[in-house]
């Protein structure tokens, strides 16, 4: 097994971790993000506060604030359910070609027009991968890919120009869980007592409103 085969592999677990821990996360925000305004609503009446006396003085970052709260808790998403990602890059673009051949193994196997209907569970079997890979390959999650054609026992001819695209999907996942995590929701959730609960909520009163507590 070659240094690239090797570091291939390695990528490949380290976005399996991290692509975990986003999908949980992922389920997880709206429970978060309810459990913060309870607790927010809680600390305010504590503290002889309202929303609308802190809010006639807020700032642009509350207005950010909301609209990223929003995105967060409701997605956008496509007629099929699936969450619609951002416009393709450049670099999204020339990975499409690294993983063209790929991608086009996988459609000799699975696509529908290829497939018998005498065994529907067969069919809708490899039905769903075809949709599945169809999906990564056309929205640049190419670890989505890379699992489908794992699974149809189909390696990768090039392991070296795939490696530089895997690191750009891991490094993309892993900001989107930074972000999650610099969230007030994620700060309040995880911290471990009151008292570090109230400085996040007092945190957040003067990062939004100016208001120190």
């Amino acid at each position: 097994m070659g240094i690239h085969e090797l570091q291939y592999k390695k990528l490949l677990s380290e976005l399996k971790f991290k692509n975990e821990e986003l999908e949980i996360m992922d389920e997880s925000m709206y429970d978060i993000h309810v459990e913060f305004e309870l607790y927010y609503a809680e600390f305010l009446k504590e503290n002889n506060l309202t929303k609308r006396e802190l809010e006639e003085s807020k700032t642009k970052k509350f207005d950010k604030f909301v609209s990223d709260q929003e995105a967060a808790i409701i997605p956008e998403t496509d007629e099929t359910g699936l969450t619609v990602v951002e416009q393709l890059s450049d670099e999204d673009k020339e990975a499409k070609k690294v993983f063209a051949k790929l991608y086009k193994d996988i459609v000799k196997k699975c696509h529908p027009d290829r497939l018998s209907t005498d065994d529907m569970d067969y069919f809708n079997k490899m039905n769903s991968h075809f949709k599945a890979a169809t999906w990564g390959f056309n929205n640049a999650k190419w670890s989505i890919v890379i699992k489908v054609a794992q699974e149809l026992g189909i390696k990768p001819s090039n392991y070296k120009k795939m490696n530089g695209h895997l690191r750009r999907e891991v490094n993309a996942v892993t900001a989107k869980i930074n972000k999650y995590k610099s969230t007030y929701g994620w700060k309040l959730y995880e911290a471990e007592d009151k008292d570090q609960k109230d400085q996040v909520i007092k945190d957040f009163i003067f990062v939004l409103f100016r208001r120190k507590l």
